[in-house]
């Protein structure tokens, strides 16, 4: 299998996994009422299903037969998607992580405000008109998603050395322990993803080679994270026994979504 063909089933695994846990993730808030899970569905939605698809079209059609015009409004509706699923994003680790702490409401804000104006620069530049993105507001705006998702890993790394600690007292339940583990290492996986467009970009004479391998890096973490979020939040039953330590503890059907 060539490395383009790897890329594309990794990706088509990659967007199916996240596209099914934003649905279940909705669902699950409509059944519970409860604000997290409607706000990280919304995210990995609007973000990842959406969003991403969109900005990949755009980039794409500049240098097919759309043309450039065409490329500028598909980079324009992405980046809205994105940026919603950024506020969707940051708002979910405010509200499941430091709820109620004054600094993180303005550490939401000021991670929001750098897409924001690279979204302005964007617009100034051109950019929603002839599909080229400039260096610099793509840089401004890289920095917003990695700092945000940055803050995502920080938080589930804090929480499942916590976890771990109450873990070996028996007072937490190892499948939510794990997911903490879990959910930083999609995080990390996510941050490796985004960091894949900037070689390409700092280096335009190159195409051909960088483009070859950011397919291969994405390839193996797409599918690294596709494995991480399924089991997450649809952990076979296997999984939950070995978590549980082999032990045939009731209820493994609904301990997927538990705590999510």
């Amino acid at each position: 299998m060539g490395i383009e063909a790897l890329q594309a089933v990794s990706g088509t695994i990659y967007l199916l996994t996240i596209t099914a846990v934003g649905l279940r993730m909705l669902q699950l808030s409509r059944r519970t009422g409860k604000r997290p899970e409607l706000l990280i569905g919304l995210s990995l939605l609007l973000g990842g299903t959406v969003g991403a698809t969109l900005e990949a079209a755009g980039m794409g059609a500049g240098q097919g037969e759309l043309g450039p015009a065409a490329a500028g409004r598909l980079l324009f509706a992405g980046k809205l998607f994105v940026a919603a699923s950024l506020v969707c994003q940051c708002l979910f680790i405010r509200t499941v992580f430091r709820p109620g702490e004054a600094w993180s409401a303005a550490l939401v804000s000021g991670i929001l405000a750098i897409p924001a104006v690279a979204f302005a620069g964007f617009a100034a530049s051109g950019t929603f008109a002839t599909g080229e993105l400039p260096l610099t507001w793509f840089s401004v705006e890289l920095v917003g998603r990695v700092a945000a998702s940055i803050w995502l890993v920080a938080e589930a790394l804090r929480y499942y050395a916590m976890m771990k600690k109450r873990l070996a007292l028996g007072l937490a339940d190892p499948v939510v322990t794990n997911r903490f583990l879990l959910w930083a290492f999609a995080g990390l996986g996510g941050i490796v993803l985004m960091l894949t467009s900037v070689p390409p970009a700092l280096f335009p004479g190159n195409q051909s080679l960088l483009m070859s391998l950011d397919l291969l890096v994405f390839a193996c973490f797409g599918c690294a994270i596709s494995i991480a979020y399924g089991l997450a939040f649809f952990p076979p039953a296997r999984y939950l026994d070995w978590l549980d330590g082999g032990s045939e503890a009731p209820g493994h059907a609904d301990r997927g979504l538990r705590g999510a």
